[in-house]
């Protein structure tokens, strides 16, 4: 009798984890966007900057960089002229060897998930978030819609970033699709926590 308590008091925690850390993270991908965005053309160009994280041992793209990378795929709008991703990061444990993290996503979104080469830009010299939307500012300031793809909280702090540095740019912003309900479910929790 006690231990059935026990395991279902145990499971009820975890579920009520699991709720809380789906409900954050939803409600944090829809912060920080501008309350009135100008209306866009069908047809627009649009650039999605993809913000670094670093690699494996080996220059391979790790979980979360390749769940960056999915995020910035699935933000795609079929109805967008152009849909540029711009990979962003520096090798920062590593300066003088190896790849870049921006490269190292690139290379995963072309080889494996058939990206094309010409939609691919990369910024290969942020050593942080704040440098990461800096430094691609120069690439994206053209184009009529701008979205930021990275872990929910992570982008959040690009969006913030991006409307100190550039609040022109930053009323282009439009969201991409970082929170998708029951993904990676055990993570979110960390993911909710971990605000980097």
């Amino acid at each position: 009798m006690n231990r059935t308590r026990l395991l279902l008091g145990a499971a009820a925690a975890a579920g009520a984890v699991l709720l809380w850390s789906e409900w954050t993270l939803w409600r944090v991908s829809r912060q920080d966007y501008p309350a009135a965005a100008p209306p866009v053309s069908p047809g627009a160009d649009e650039a999605i900057v993809v913000l670094g994280f670093p690699s494996r041992r080996g220059d391979r793209p790790g979980l979360v960089q390749r769940y960056r990378t999915r995020i910035a795929l699935r933000s795609r709008d079929p109805r967008a002229g152009r849909s540029v991703l711009v990979f962003t990061g520096t090798s920062p444990r590593r300066p003088r060897a190896g790849r870049s993290e921006a490269a190292v996503m690139a290379d995963y979104a072309v080889g494996r998930l058939g990206v094309d080469p010409g939609d691919v830009l990369l910024e290969e010299k942020a050593t942080s978030t704040w440098e990461n939307i800096a430094l691609t500012l120069p690439m994206i300031d053209s184009f009529p819609v701008v979205k930021i793809a990275s872990t929910t909280f992570h982008a959040r702090k690009g969006r913030r970033y991006l409307r100190e540095q550039a609040p022109e740019v930053a009323a282009r912003l439009r969201p991409a699709r970082d929170h998708r309900p029951g993904e990676l479910l055990w993570l979110k929790p960390l993911f909710a926590l971990y605000r980097r």
